[in-house]
């Protein structure tokens, strides 16, 4: 059952906490970045590289097949072996793998006969499976026409959604320059058939190509002016590296700016399915429950929420992910399939005082402690003192009965941090110690 919630000037009605609504894009952001590579070369590595130290994050198109038969070989396509450690990587640090075909069928121009026979299970399918067997992605969100080709026959549309992927990526019309800048500023409305707002790489842009730093860069400023979504897709095997080098030097300007959402293209899709289809609804005025039925192993990102709500309240849900306030304004993120509680805090325990703390060491050795605290509000100060000497805190605070803590312990040249969190019940404080991003140790305080 929800409490109550008080406030100084008395009880808050239940009508002041107000669902604004469903943000556009996750935690606010006033624009989205997505990046996609195409290809199997040596050279990805070094493009992942370059993007981490812009906080870019990318949908990476690999052709699978590691030994296809001579007359097949693309001319990337003998690389991939060796690419498999480093997606496992990129994967665990935010980005995408996503499928190009397992051969990479080329025809320019291509016919629907073409089509027909290239885009077989054993491209669409396997490719797929690859991915997942070798990455430890748990699914494939995205797909990229090898070439361009075949995108715009409905039934190749088909068949690549028959087989799991959310989203495909195009490259239009390159014999006639129209894949240098299809000029997409938001999602595609066709996810099958999806482009991009421009390419950006050094060599092989366009018949014609001049590379002008400057007008690329002026694209990503109208997008994001308008708070639109900006694709920039490259070949790394077209690329110039180095941090004064075109393709860095954009990186370096989109990049790692604290309004902007950078995610993958898979995830970006699954994201607008995903807000579109979860539902929010009131329990109560001060409680909501957030719901979709969407499978979880595709959709299973967050949502941001905008609440209208006293400044006063904390929020309470048991799959929340963020929260951010600008005055009244309240941006929730959180995890569907879950309830959002807005609560007056209550008052912090009174901690002040000695407290004899026992435990036990990852060794078996029982030790004793003593942590003297005297508090101010929600904030404490204090000091740890053992046989082993005395660590003043560096920060402490309590909240209702939540404690957390932080400690440095000085000794033999060293320091070791020590951060401490717990709750206080019944006038014992149940606590869990931790040495340095050790193992945690639980730990007992009595007055």
């Amino acid at each position: 059952m929800l409490l109550p919630i008080t406030l100084l000037a008395g009880v808050l009605a239940a009508q002041d906490v107000r669902f604004v609504g469903k943000t556009k894009y996750l935690h606010n952001a006033r624009a989205v970045v997505v990046h996609s590579i195409d290809d199997s070369t040596k050279h990805v590595g070094e493009t992942i590289d370059a993007m981490d130290r812009h906080g870019i994050k990318a949908t990476i198109f690999v052709s699978t097949e590691e030994d296809p038969a001579p007359e097949d070989r693309f001319f990337t396509q003998l690389q991939i072996r060796e690419l498999w450690p480093r997606l496992r990587r990129a994967y665990a640090d935010g980005h995408e793998i996503g499928s190009h075909s397992k051969q990479h069928p080329c025809k320019k121009p291509d016919d629907e006969a073409f089509c027909a026979a290239a885009y077989s299970d054993y491209e669409i399918r396997g490719s797929r499976d690859d991915i997942l067997r070798l990455t430890g992605q748990p699914y494939v969100w995205s797909w990229c026409y090898p070439c361009g080709n075949c995108a715009t026959y409905p039934f190749i549309q088909q068949r690549i959604a028959a087989a799991g992927y959310i989203v495909a990526r195009n490259y239009p019309n390159e014999l006639q320059n129209g894949h240098v800048r299809p000029d997409v500023q938001d999602f595609d409305e066709n996810p099958m058939n999806a482009g991009y707002t421009q390419v950006v790489q050094h060599r092989n842009a366009a018949k014609t190509d001049t590379i002008d730093l400057a007008s690329i860069n002026a694209k990503f400023d109208e997008v994001y002016n308008k708070g639109g979504v900006y694709h920039f897709m490259s070949h790394p095997q077209w690329l110039d590296f180095g941090p004064e080098a075109a393709y860095e030097s954009h990186l370096r300007h989109v990049g790692n700016r604290k309004d902007v959402w950078y995610v993958p293209m898979g995830p970006l899709y699954a994201f607008r399915k995903l807000r579109d289809r979860t539902k929010v609804e009131a329990v109560g005025g001060s409680a909501f429950v957030v719901s979709n039925d969407l499978d979880k192993r595709i959709y299973g990102g967050a949502v941001t929420l905008e609440f209208d709500a006293p400044e006063a309240l904390t929020v309470r849900s048991g799959n929340l992910e963020s929260v951010r306030r600008e005055g009244r304004r309240v941006f929730v993120t959180v995890h569907p399939n879950t309830r959002i509680e807005f609560v007056a805090p209550s008052a912090p325990a009174n901690l002040s005082g000695s407290w004899k703390l026992s435990y036990r060491t990852r060794s078996g050795l029982e030790r004793n402690a003593t942590l003297e605290l005297e508090q101010k509000g929600g904030e404490l100060s204090g000091t740890l003192r053992s046989e082993r000497g005395s660590a003043p805190l560096t920060s402490g605070h309590v909240q209702g009965n939540e404690v957390r803590l932080s400690i440095v312990r000085k000794g033999n040249g060293d320091e070791v941090p020590v951060s401490v969190e717990g709750t206080l019940r019944e006038g014992v404080l149940y606590l869990w110690m931790r040495f340095r991003g050790g193992e945690a140790i639980a730990v007992i305080g009595k007055r």
